[in-house]
């Protein structure tokens, strides 16, 4: 840091802004921050007048493996000296997928020829003036009045306190039925419950109404509500043989506008669960649509239903967690989001990306079905919308999660690239090929292009994942242990970790990382590779038990651990047994797996012949060089000179043409591998 960024102080809005102390004060108050979140900061400062976004700065102050947590963790910090927060944006607004703007003038900046800073009253006033204006864009937002449950905007007639609260009335439920009342007695704890529930909203107060006026008489009956009352929420709930209908309905008390309506079906059953399941479903509703942001958010989303987009964000959230219940769990919230609402296109799109990391590590019988429900979800967009880029990313999930069209996927690619126009996923797909054929150096410079993935939009690829597997062991081992902060059940981390840290020596440390692994594992596919690897590099003679025959599912890793023991018979004999939506791992894992098998082995005619009979050798390396070569003109990725090198003798390239030599692990005689330097 320079002289001048040490002695460097600002006023934004009401605060002093050190930059040498990273430091915050306001009046008799100061609070301190890392130096990170202060280079954020200033960062902000110095883009007052544009939206800044999570890539720019994760790739102005991270590495390149480090993901969008990073920079929320120190805007949240930011926000958090100066007494900010996401729902009372005053000073740093995040704009849904995009990124962050500053809110607060800069008064006055020590590094630029500036007025010195007004005096506090002068401050304290344009500090008021902040809110109000804030206040009353929210007031002035035009009322948009749309069909079924999904739109609720705020009108120039909702009557708000100077505050910006809504004072919002909860009328008694009324009931109906059709002569069967077992449910008659729900409706009394739903007033309580309800208003106990909207009460965590934030800017909103809630009061109970003893008698609710009909909308169509709302307009007449204002003189008998309190005055503060600016809305009047009714509902009724329907009893119909085994279902239940809530249909609830948000009217203006001024003037009986009908801003909100909702309905929701479910099934009889446990009291306290069926009240818990219509509080939680109004108050997700409300939550949304009193909140600009998040209205706008769910509509670029691409649906005006707030409990689907509720759905497809609990959605969201566990297909990040990265193991099987959770992908589970993802795909039924996204299923629930489209039978909210069948135009959802994205929600069929989260289906399909959920069902692909899942099959992964699924049986094969669970990948057929899986393969089925993809399909599914293509045929229902092409239904919508027989031109909507969600399509080429579900097929491209369709033709990986296929396991042995890998060729096809190639072409598909290859050709969507020299169009000019790929799709957003080509380049880190094609990226992922290549670490299949060892040409790391390639995959690098091909992530390095690939673009980001656009705000509100799914996709098939994580960037940041595969630059991680792109690390020697020296490197992915502190990066993993850093993903896994953000993700800890992510089985791929856990697994992977582990059995670096096994075959790195570090036996003791593994064991910790498999155990995790496998409690997130619930099939145990991916922990079954784990551990075999991992007691097959501790202890070479206890090869009994993963020589005996194993399932079809287990063929892989009888294959690696017989290989890691030199035993090039049997695992050449239970590679040749795998199945074809089994060759995904073939291709992904065996770059990886190969550092642990004996230099004897892999130099051997036996086993490169071996990937020549799986379509994995040779002949799929050249295919993939002269893909590059093709595209080469577009890309500007030119084959490294290994690569070029052994195309021109027609050689296979065994090591991957990233790593220095000194980054290789050393294989030992004991099998277990010394990290490089």
């Amino acid at each position: 840091m320079t002289d001048s960024q040490i002695n460097r102080l600002i006023t934004l809005g009401p605060f002093e802004i050190s930059q040498g102390a990273c430091t915050l004060s306001i009046a008799d108050k100061e609070a301190k921050v890392s130096p990170r979140a202060m280079d954020v900061l200033m960062y902000l400062i110095e883009h007052a007048e544009r939206i800044v976004s999570t890539e720019e700065l994760l790739h102005r102050f991270w590495s390149s493996v480090a993901s969008d947590h990073a920079v929320h963790k120190a805007i949240a910090e930011l926000r958090a000296a100066m007494g900010d927060s996401v729902r009372r944006q005053r000073y740093i607004k995040t704009v849904p997928k995009r990124g962050y703007k500053l809110l607060a003038p800069v008064l006055h900046d020590s590094a630029c020829d500036m007025p010195a800073p007004p005096s506090l009253p002068t401050r304290a006033r344009h500090f008021v003036e902040l809110l109000d204006l804030r206040q009353l864009v929210v007031a002035c937002t035009a009322i948009l009045v749309l069909l079924g449950l999904g739109w609720f905007a705020q009108s120039p007639h909702q009557g708000q306190l100077s505050g910006g609260e809504f004072v919002i009335g909860v009328a008694p439920f009324r009931f109906e039925s059709n002569g069967m009342d077992s449910n008659r007695y729900l409706v009394d704890g739903l007033t309580t419950t309800l208003i106990h529930g909207l009460s965590n909203l934030g800017p909103l107060r809630v009061l109970s109404l003893s008698n609710s006026p009909e909308p169509a008489t709302a307009r007449n009956a204002t003189a008998r509500l309190p005055s503060q009352i600016t809305h009047i929420l009714q509902g009724t709930l329907i009893q119909a043989d085994e279902r239940l209908r809530v249909i609830v309905n948000l009217v203006q008390a001024r003037d009986g506008i009908l801003e909100y309506s909702g309905r929701f079906e479910m099934s009889q059953g446990d009291l306290f669960r069926i009240q818990d399941e219509i509080v939680g479903n109004i108050v997700s509703a409300l939550a949304i649509h009193l909140d600009d942001e998040h209205r706008a958010d769910m509509e670029d989303w691409g649906t005006r239903d707030a409990i689907a987009y509720d759905r497809f964000m609990k959605g969201d959230f566990h297909n990040a967690q990265f193991n099987p219940d959770d992908w589970h769990l993802a795909i039924a919230y996204y299923q629930e989001a489209i039978a909210l609402d069948p135009a959802f296109i994205n929600a069929y799109l989260g289906v399909a990306t959920a069902a692909n990391n899942l099959s992964v590590y699924s049986r094969n019988e669970a990948r057929r079905e899986l393969i089925n429900l993809v399909a599914d979800m293509h045929r229902a967009v092409a239904s919508l919308d027989q031109n909507h880029p969600a399509l080429e990313s579900i097929r491209a999930v369709e033709l990986r999660m296929a396991g042995n069209e890998y060729r096809q996927e190639e072409a598909v690619l290859r050709q969507q690239i020299l169009s000019g126009n790929p799709p957003a996923f080509a380049m880190a797909h094609y990226a992922l090929l290549l670490m299949s054929a060892r040409l790391y150096d390639e995959a690098s410079r091909f992530l390095d292009q690939a673009g980001h993935v656009g705000p509100f939009e799914l996709s098939p690829d994580e960037i940041w994942s595969y630059r991680v597997s792109l690390l020697p062991p020296v490197k992915s081992i502190p990066a993993r242990k850093l993903q896994l902060q953000e993700r800890p059940k992510h089985i791929g981390f856990l697994g992977a970790l582990a059995r670096e840290l096994s075959l790195t020596g570090h036996y003791q440390e593994a064991l910790p990382y498999l155990e995790r692994q496998r409690m997130a594992d619930s099939v145990g596919l991916s922990w079954q590779l784990s551990s075999t690897i991992i007691e097959t590099s501790g202890d070479l003679g206890r090869q009994e038990s993963v020589r005996a025959a194993p399932e079809q599912d287990a063929a892989y890793t009888l294959g690696v651990a017989s290989f890691m023991a030199g035993d090039f018979v049997t695992g050449a004999a239970a590679w040749r047994s795998l199945h074809p939506m089994q060759k995904r791992w073939l291709l992904n894992l065996t770059p990886q797996m190969e550092m642990s098998f004996p230099p004897s082995l892999l130099a051997s005619a036996d086993y490169q012949s071996l990937l020549d009979t799986l379509d994995v050798g040779l002949a799929w390396q050249r295919t993939l060089m002269e893909g590059v070569m093709v595209m080469e003109e577009l890309t500007g990725v030119k084959l490294s000179d290994t690569a070029y090198s052994a195309y021109q003798h027609k050689r296979f390239m065994l090591r991957n043409n990233l790593w220095h030599d000194e980054q290789w692990p050393v294989y030992t005689p004991a099998n277990h591998l010394l990290s490089g330097n």
